[in-house]
């Protein structure tokens, strides 16, 4: 039997120690470089990444840990830790107030435990599979939205993704209105209640593991484009929505 709370402490510990970190770089400003892959980085990234991994390293020695920003470390452990240390790196190297911290501890490939910190709006979202999701403390739920023209849906930026562009469109003609690039700060606002669907491409698992308890557990399903559960090894294409009807329209559009 896991004792899933002790994780949980722990997880909360951690975006303790970032949130100051984060809201400190961000008001002070920061340099950042361009990586091989053409994505951005900064050296809070890198900091904020190597303060987690010395947490985990001391306190479960035997876990696994995912990064975006350095070596994968022992990936046979059941128990990984997936980090992305600043989710929305892009906004926040250019001082725009939009990003945040994902910590995700995934048991035998699942996500079982997510955090979503959001230091500038002062949110933070605590997922823990079996238990309801809260923020700031306190219990949410997703909106009760079954019908696609009556949904906001978030997505990431049509040029990610320009090979399924026509679909992407459709649903953005079908549904009430659009807002992009709101990355995991959409997703908070998911479970909610603001938003009824985030789609998101050209993902990595330390993107999307945290978000997956955090989502089931406001009532929300969210899935790979052909509707699997997502885990550790799952592929870079994801879909949340309110509710299971509403997931349902989605998904048909998008395997269209």
């Amino acid at each position: 039997m896991i004792n899933i709370m002790k994780f949980v402490s722990f997880g909360e510990n951690l975006a303790d120690l970032v949130r100051p970190l984060l809201i400190n770089a961000y008001q002070m400003g920061s340099g950042y470089e361009k990586k091989e892959d053409g994505s951005v980085v900064t050296s809070v990234d890198r900091d904020v990444e190597k303060l987690i991994r010395s947490q985990i390293n001391k306190t479960f020695p035997n876990h696994g840990i995912l990064g975006e920003e350095f070596e994968n470390e022992r990936l046979g452990s059941d128990f990984i830790w997936v980090v992305d240390p600043i989710d929305g790196t892009r906004a926040f190297a250019t001082g725009i107030p939009n990003f945040g911290c994902l910590i995700s501890l995934c048991f035998e490939g699942k996500p079982i435990l997510g955090i979503i910190e959001v230091p500038l709006a002062g949110l933070r979202a605590v997922g823990v599979i079996g238990h309801p999701t809260l923020v700031n403390g306190r219990k949410v739920n997703t909106k009760e939205c079954i019908d696609l023209k009556d949904a906001v849906l978030s997505t990431c930026h049509p040029g990610a993704l320009r090979e399924r562009r026509n679909v992407l469109d459709t649903l953005r003609e079908k549904t009430s209105w659009r807002f992009y690039d709101g990355g995991c700060v959409s997703y908070v606002s998911l479970v909610r209640g603001f938003l009824d669907i985030c789609i998101d491409g050209n993902l990595d698992p330390y993107d999307f593991c945290a978000l997956v308890p955090v989502v089931e557990g406001a009532g929300g399903k969210i899935t790979d484009w052909s509707g699997k559960a997502l885990d550790i090894n799952s592929g870079s294409r994801i879909v949340a929505s309110g509710t299971p009807l509403l997931h349902d329209s989605v998904l048909y559009h998008l395997s269209s």
